[in-house]
């Protein structure tokens, strides 16, 4: 992937986001894999992805995690992530009975933003468990008439006007105006003093550019 002109390498990492094999990454050098950081490295601190809104909940879920780690140029640092300062809606934190109440919910949601001019495409529904959280949800979905794509059959173009349907983990690296995170705190996606959950869940709700709704055995937004 080098150069060989200018023997040089662009390379952008958020270790907040970093949530496969933990422990091994935290012991990443730039050294180790034959690059020349040292000297040559930019910390780049300003979140302009999610609202200050999206930012604040996101970060007090994972503040545990989040705290910073310094690293010198041939490490990678861990920062806590400064808001650019663009405002939203508040995200809704809703605490429902079972993953069915959550998916009707989801969906008048969805719904409502539809009529307010937000497409499909720019829309996601994102959970942690296929079976328990996803099936129920994509079902519910589509009986209420709402487009919806399996995230393996996902194209990311105009040309595919539907929700997208995502795991917590196919969703890192992607963004949309509006995300729906359903199942929170039930099953496999128990998220109280672990860790990697709250990584997870934290990746989640920054996918949310505008609008985050977040469902689940969880409190409600203050």
């Amino acid at each position: 992937m080098v150069d060989p002109k200018t023997n040089s390498l662009l390379l952008l990492y958020d270790d907040a986001q970093s949530i496969y094999e933990r422990e091994r990454k935290r012991r990443f050098s730039f050294k180790s894999v034959g690059i020349q950081a040292r000297g040559r490295s930019t910390i780049l601190r300003i979140n302009y992805r999610n609202t200050r809104e999206v930012l604040d909940l996101a970060t007090r879920f994972a503040s545990e995690l989040l705290k910073p780690e310094s690293a010198d140029d041939d490490g990678v640092p861990l920062l806590a992530p400064l808001s650019a300062g663009r405002n939203g809606p508040q995200p809704l934190v809703i605490a429902l009975p079972g993953i069915a109440e959550e998916a009707r919910y989801i969906v008048e949601r969805l719904k409502e933003a539809h009529r307010l001019g937000t497409p499909w495409r720019d829309m996601a529904v994102i959970y942690r468990d296929y079976r328990a959280a996803g099936k129920p949800l994509i079902g519910t979905l589509r009986g209420a008439g709402i487009p919806v794509t399996y995230f393996r059959e996902a194209r990311f173009s105009k040309d595919q006007d539907t929700v997208k349907a995502l795991t917590m983990h196919s969703c890192k690296g992607l963004e949309f105006p509006l995300v729906a995170i359903a199942g929170v705190g039930r099953g496999q996606a128990q998220v109280e003093a672990n860790p990697e959950e709250m990584r997870l869940l934290y990746v989640a709700m920054t996918r949310a550019t505008r609008q985050l709704i977040v469902c689940g055995a969880v409190g409600q937004s203050p």
